[in-house]
């Protein structure tokens, strides 16, 4: 009998609330994945019972339809529907158009994003400098040119700051890098440089008139990014409305000649002076004597891991970079606050998931908990956060109130060498690599002030970890100490049964204990899942490829005597986009077994706080009496792990 996808879709449609309560849909390998306006009105069970339905999942905030096999159909079908669809395996945003808040979140992620490494190596560098002037005080002043090369290396990016921001700005609004940068170095341009006013800002003739308000450009962002945008405006209208013979040269004419005095006269001095007052509002915060740097490590310690889960982080980031921009009338030098306020909170959520690995006794869970603490301890926290505490919710609390009290505490014990003033840092990398940028060059209460923040993080870290192991209850499956699964192969016509061989190097389970639940309940049929070793996938026999997925994270192979397989690299994968596979095959083609059809990086993958776990399944179970598993534990390509009879 001949499936009909249109009535599957119509009454999934119906079922999940009309059109109306849907705000998108994409599809992965075998699954309808829905964001809903309200869930509470899909009904669950009447979509379970829909013909050619195999299951409902509700997990990462979506409506998940299990279809397998037939997705792409039923998918399709949605789409003459009338449902708002975003293409195979898209990544939604949420539903509808963006927000101001995610197109802000958006924008500075993108502009600062390449920045950010950067900035990173001059961290380090500029607290090397200062490990250095403590050793060598008299180096700074021997006129050796070793300590102005250096400096230089330290403090270019943020004297060119301008220039850089505009370069990221113009290739997140598409407009031509160099006259991007060209507009970036007008602002920093030597003569322009020579009338930077002594005090906060200057007034100046343009014209005869004194309409140009001077403000210092050297180390701002926000001109920058605004002039690029208004830039890249104007340069596409230029080049729309230009002849084609002439748009080449007059449209960056047009764009430059209008667009630099209009950044001098109206952007720069709007939002140079909006950038100053951001400063001048996070130091005066932090300049309330004794109380201003406590309530800021204290909030920040605390929310700084709940901005990271929302991307919000990447809004405080031009703020703390616009703050380290001028020199700091307290310390006499470029410090910041807030990077100094939130050093602890990476670290206190790394204690928390290293507290949880004591408590595990599944091997494979306590493996995957220490690789997500080892990565925290080099400021990487989204796979311990999406993985591990956030699930769980009190260790995500327990690590936030942690923070926040080591925050609070090392601005408390930094008062007393900073006149009242708190603890500061220079931009720099996270985790670790911070260290030296708790040094400030020139300060009296350098070395103290190291002392003080890496002692704040070793107590977050230390703190958190003993809390959450003295607090935490693992679950069932954490608990579960690793046995291999008897295996009983004694009813099986060894020599009759059609074989399916490993994909991968490591360790072989039943289906049933997949993390995934659509899997674990059989829902796409019989067979086995794997925790890798490597970076490869084999195919499992003779046979051809039927289809390879778009976002490259699944592959449907046919034996050659029928037994038809889905091969599919992680849960929820999907939402990379392709981001990190790399595909061997295209569908039509015939593959050997132990061919390499499949690619991905492991680091990528858990990075992004997915699980790695592959799932290998027989999607047509129906067709056969018997499906066993021959081999549990340890397993290496090319070992038998199913017999099909």
């Amino acid at each position: 009998m001949a499936k009909d996808f249109a009535k599957t879709a119509q009454e999934v449609l119906t079922r999940i609330g009309g059109t109306g309560n849907i705000r998108s849909v994409v599809h992965c390998a075998t699954r309808l994945r829905f964001t809903l306006v309200d869930n509470a009105k899909a009904n669950d069970e009447a979509i379970k019972s829909t013909s050619g339905v195999v299951s409902v999942v509700k997990a990462g905030g979506l409506y998940q339809v299990v279809i397998g096999n037939d997705v792409h159909e039923v998918y399709e079908e949605l789409e003459k529907l009338g449902v708002q669809t975003g293409g195979a395996a898209a990544v939604d945003d949420g539903g509808g158009r963006q927000n101001i808040g995610n197109m802000l979140v958006g924008t500075i992620s993108g502009v600062f994003g390449p920045i950010l490494a950067a900035l990173m190596g001059i961290g380090m560098i500029k607290g090397t400098i200062a490990i250095l002037t403590q050793i060598f005080p008299a180096w700074a002043a021997s006129g050796d040119m070793s300590y102005t090369v250096l400096y230089a290396a330290g403090d270019a990016l943020m004297y060119f700051l301008p220039i850089l921001v505009a370069y990221t700005a113009a290739q997140k609004f598409k407009l031509d890098p160099i006259l991007g940068m060209v507009i970036g170095a007008a602002l920093v341009y030597p003569d322009i440089v020579g009338q930077y006013p002594f005090g906060p800002w200057g007034v100046h003739k343009f014209l005869g008139l004194d309409i140009l308000v001077m403000v210092r450009y050297s180390g701002t962002i926000l001109p920058s990014i605004i002039a690029v945008y208004c830039a890249s405006k104007l340069y596409r209208y230029f080049r729309k409305s230009l002849p084609s013979s002439i748009k080449n040269f007059l449209a960056p004419y047009f764009t430059l000649l209008i667009m630099v005095p209009a950044t001098f006269l109206v952007v720069g001095p709007i939002f140079g002076i909006v950038g100053l007052g951001i400063q001048i509002g996070i130091q005066s915060i932090s300049n309330i004597q004794w109380v201003g740097p406590v309530v800021l490590g204290v909030v920040l310690g605390f929310f700084w891991q709940v901005l990271v889960i929302f991307g919000l982080h990447w809004a405080v980031v031009p703020i703390a970079i616009a703050e380290y921009g001028v020199i700091n009338p307290i310390w006499g030098a470029r410090v910041s606050v807030l990077f100094g306020a939130v050093g602890a909170a990476p670290f206190a959520m790394t204690g928390a998931v290293f507290g949880i690995a004591l408590k595990i006794k599944n091997a494979e869970r306590r493996s995957a908990a220490i690789a997500a603490g080892i990565g925290g301890i080099f400021g990487i926290t989204e796979p311990i956060i999406y993985g591990f505490t956030l699930p769980k919710k009190i260790p995500f609390f327990q690590a936030c109130t942690v923070a926040a009290i080591a925050s609070g505490l090392a601005e408390f014990a930094a008062n007393f060498i900073s006149d009242g003033h708190g603890f500061a840092a220079q931009a720099g990398a996270m985790g670790v690599f911070a260290f030296p940028s708790f040094f400030i060059s020139g300060f009296p209460g350098s070395m103290a002030n190291f002392l003080i923040g890496v002692t704040s993080i070793v107590a977050a870290t230390l703190g958190t970890m003993f809390l959450v192991a003295a607090t935490y209850k693992p679950d069932a499956a954490e608990l579960k100490i690793d046995e291999a699964v008897v295996i009983d192969t004694s009813k099986v016509n060894v020599a009759a049964a059609k074989k399916v061989f490993a994909p991968v190097k490591g360790r072989v389970m039943p289906i049933t204990q997949s993390a995934d639940p659509a899997h674990q309940e059989e829902a796409l049929g019989k067979g086995v899942c794997f925790m890798p070793l490597g970076g490869k996938i084999y195919a499992p026999f003779d046979g051809t490829v039927e289809m390879v997925f778009d976002t490259k994270h699944a592959v449907n192979i046919k034996s050659e005597d029928g037994v038809e397989v889905l091969i599919h690299c992680g849960i929820d994968t999907v939402k990379l986009g392709g981001k990190g596979f790399t595909t061997h095959v295209q569908e039509g083609v015939k593959v050997k077994a132990g061919q390499l059809i499949l690619e991905y990086n492991k680091d990528v993958i858990a990075r992004a706080g997915f699980n790695l776990e592959t799932q290998l399944v027989i999607t047509n179970t129906g067709n056969y009496k018997a499906i066993t598993q021959a081999k549990s534990g340890d397993c290496l390509v090319g070992d038998i792990v199913l017999y099909v009879e």
